[in-house]
């Protein structure tokens, strides 16, 4: 049994049993494992299709097999790159050196892939089976009583659910309009994340985190 793909139309009601907001890994992961087993969802992001950039690079080897009953962890690991070994190096030397060859699992390495892929392969799982994202659409108030969560979105259409799942990241809106708390601090640390090419000695099967001089 496959749900019908709902479009929310503006200033009118839509009505189904899941929805979740955020269409990343989480979010999609969870899509996909409801449609399979014919339970009505619909997924918002707030982003418009294509605008993601990059926020992760590797998916473990326990992640894979979650995925393995969705049918998405062959397609992850033959476009991803299988590292058996992760090194921190400093310059030309490794500081400290992991290897993953011994994990009890199909999938003894972590997989580099950056997460616009993943998403995409998940996205491509999720449209197979009837669903789809619907975008761009912003969470922008919730009401909730026993039976139902009732979401406003950014254009004036409303979604009622039995369930709401906030898949939104860390800064979600649903945690926020559901007055959920979410306390903790901050590093005073900045990095940067980039999808790269290396050339020169770096094993190609080697996740590497590399120390600024």
């Amino acid at each position: 049994m496959q749900p019908n793909a709902l479009v929310m139309p503006a200033a009118s009601g839509v009505d189904t049993d899941v929805l979740i907001v955020g269409a990343g890994p989480t979010g999609l992961t969870l899509a996909t494992a409801l449609v399979a087993r014919g339970v009505r969802t619909i997924v918002i992001d707030r982003q418009a299709a294509g605008a993601n950039t990059s926020r992760a690079a590797v998916v473990h080897a326990r992640t894979l097999e979650v995925l393995e009953p969705l049918g998405v962890s062959p397609t992850l690991v033959a476009r991803g790159i299988q590292a058996h070994r992760f090194t921190i190096r400093d310059r030309d030397r490794v500081l400290v050196p992991i290897g993953f060859e011994d994990l009890p699992t199909a999938y003894p390495y972590t997989l580099m892939i950056s997460q616009a892929v993943t998403e995409g392969v998940l996205l491509e799982r999720l449209a197979a089976l009837g669903g789809q994202v619907q975008r761009p659409h912003t969470l922008v108030g919730l009401t909730q009583d026993r039976a139902r969560a009732t979401a406003l979105l950014d254009d004036g259409s409303r979604v009622s659910a039995r369930f709401l799942v906030g898949a939104d990241g860390m800064h979600s809106a649903v945690r926020e309009l559901a007055g959920v708390p979410f306390s903790g601090g901050s590093y005073g640390e900045s990095f940067a994340l980039a999808d790269v090419r290396l050339s020169g000695t770096v094993p190609r099967t080697a996740g590497v985190q590399a120390q600024r001089p």
